[in-house]
């Protein structure tokens, strides 16, 4: 099996080789990290104390988000913990949130780019958030004897159908982790269909509702308002949108304004490669009532539509929001899917979603069942906006009732870590995260931080 993979991968590679020799040029730091990926982090990385040291590989900007209570309670324990990204917006992200760590590329799942990566870092154990399985990596990690978990996972539609076409395979890498922990009983079933082990996978929750805990107040729209110059008013922010969607919101708003007064529109894309489009269907539609945050001008206080051309502000910027709309969920030049829900809800903020959520199934019907949140499609749009923005309270009633959804949840760092097998000692359940820890002599092999540009290299069939 080994070997057969191999030839796939590096043919799918070389395949691909045009295209991240133009990424690039385009962007050096894409280069630089790619290099990275080859050869790894280029010196021996010195462990520190006598406890192991626990690798946690997170995909995106999303699943370092994920990893952060997780990756907390391990420092506050004593181990010794390196974070591996493999988007450069995930390499950033890590990088904010724990400036004391070794932050590296992930590797390439190349025999020699795994065994520079292994020799040099030399973990203990690889901790896997949610998604990104290479299946030489593992075969690799068996070799040495080197425990393997996957956390937090999950396998959406796509995903499952594509697996499932080659299961005969896909079972025999799932049967290569020590323990898989499934975010919930559905993810769970899927596993076991594609010929995971039964004894070693059991639900542990979702680590996305982990994330810090948000101290809400009418003080932090004020803050976003100041900051920004932008102007005070009744705000519906549209996050994480895909092209399409954004002109179906945007007509929508456009309707709505003349019964709801100082009504504003904030659109935040998802792929900062759109910015630019995104931007020219809004000035176009507004071309006197439009600003952008990348760059503020004197008329952006009286601008009504507001476009969120920045990286990593997004959860910050729900603070405006009386509605939040979570876009990848109504119909546009993409395949649906949805996106997480939890960053508006923890900030307890009303949400509406398209029916596309397919990847986020069970987190919608929870949170719809709470009266947190609604899902309609695009002729329910407007009906359900303007009922949310002319009944008095009831935003604000789902608003609170999705914090509480998301409070009530919590806890699926500590699940997952009991469920490790063979197990991580050292973890009562009352364990709170505490703030980072001084800077350590690790952090001093860090490569130059990239920019924050989401770019990955080639990924399994079905990988999201």
């Amino acid at each position: 099996m080994r070997t057969i993979y191999a030839i796939i991968y590096t043919v799918a590679f070389c395949l691909a080789t045009p295209y991240w020799l133009i990424r690039g040029l385009i962007n050096n730091a894409y280069l630089r990290t790619l290099k990275a990926r080859f050869i790894g982090p280029g010196k021996v990385l010195p462990k520190l104390g006598d406890k192991p040291r626990i690798w946690v590989w997170a995909l995106s900007l999303g699943e370092v988000l994920s990893a952060r209570e997780l990756v907390q309670r391990l420092i506050e324990e004593g181990y010794d913990v390196v974070v591996t990204a493999t988007t450069l917006s995930g390499l950033a992200q890590a990088r904010s949130i724990w400036p004391t760590l070794a932050i590296f590329p992930s590797p390439l799942d190349f025999a020699l780019s795994t065994r520079r990566f292994l020799d040099l870092v030399e973990p203990d154990r690889l901790i896997l958030v949610e998604t990104d399985i290479w299946p030489g990596i593992l075969m690799a990690l068996r070799g040495r004897g080197i425990p393997k978990h996957l956390v937090s996972g999950r396998l959406s539609p796509r995903s499952f159908k594509n697996y499932k076409r080659i299961s005969f395979f896909w079972g025999r890498v799932l049967r290569l982790f020590d323990s898989i922990s499934a975010q919930t009983p559905e993810d769970r079933d899927k596993f076991l269909a594609l010929g995971a082990d039964p004894d070693k996978v059991s639900v542990g929750g979702n680590l996305k509702f982990d994330q810090p805990r948000v101290e809400v107040s009418p003080e932090d729209k004020l803050s976003v308002l100041n900051e920004t110059g932008w102007p005070d008013g009744r705000w519906i922010v549209a996050g994480s949108t895909h092209m399409g969607e954004e002109t179906l919101i945007l007509g929508v708003f456009s309707a709505m304004m003349a019964k709801h007064k100082n009504l504003r529109l904030l659109i935040a894309p998802r792929d900062r490669h759109k910015f630019g489009l995104v931007w020219r269907i809004i000035h176009e539609l507004y071309p006197h009532d439009s600003a952008r945050r990348s760059k503020p001008g004197p008329a952006d206080s009286g601008a009504r539509v507001f476009l969120l051309d920045t990286l990593g502000e997004l959860d910050r910027f729900y603070a405006l929001a009386e509605v939040a709309l979570i876009g990848k969920s109504w119909p546009g030049s993409h395949d649906g899917g949805g996106h997480n829900p939890l960053e508006p809800a923890a900030r307890a903020k009303a949400v509406l979603s398209g029916p596309r959520i397919n990847n986020f199934k069970w987190m919608y019907n929870a949170l719809v069942a709470a009266d947190a949140a609604r899902v309609v499609d695009k002729q329910q749009l407007p009906i359900a906006l303007d009922e949310l923005l002319s009944t008095p309270g009831l935003a604000e009633t789902m608003g609170l009732n999705g914090q509480r959804f998301v409070e009530t949840h919590r806890g699926a760092a500590v699940e997952t870590l009991k469920s490790l097998k063979p197990p991580i000692e050292g973890f009562p359940p009352g364990v709170l995260a505490l703030d980072p820890p001084a800077p350590s002599p690790e952090s001093a092999l860090d490569p130059p931080p990239p920019q924050a540009d989401p770019a990955t290299g080639p990924t399994p069939p079905g990988g999201d």
